[in-house]
């Protein structure tokens, strides 16, 4: 069964897991509209065509570690540009 922990032990289906990264990613987006009324790169502060909800701490490390919560956690989601999304996973 493609199960993965969390910091308290329970165990969550990985699909449960990509539906609740969806939904985080949503919310982060709607609250970054909400605030300031456009959605931007939260490190170059450039408004981009391009931009990508990047996991500060990777999903497959959160799910790795056991800490599958993180995944889902809007505070571990950055809006970045897709250059700076690169940089940031190191895929230039």
């Amino acid at each position: 069964m493609n199960t993965y922990q969390t910091s308290d032990g329970e165990r969550i289906k990985k699909s449960v897991i990509d539906g609740r990264i969806r939904k985080a990613k949503e919310q982060k987006l709607t609250d970054m509209k909400d605030e300031h009324g456009y959605v931007f790169c939260e490190n170059c502060c450039m408004s981009s065509d391009i931009l990508d909800c990047s996991h500060d701490i990777p999903v497959k490390e959160c799910q790795e570690e056991g800490k599958s919560e993180l995944a889902w956690d809007v505070k571990n989601i950055t809006i970045r540009c897709r250059q700076c999304h690169r940089r940031h996973d190191k895929t230039y």
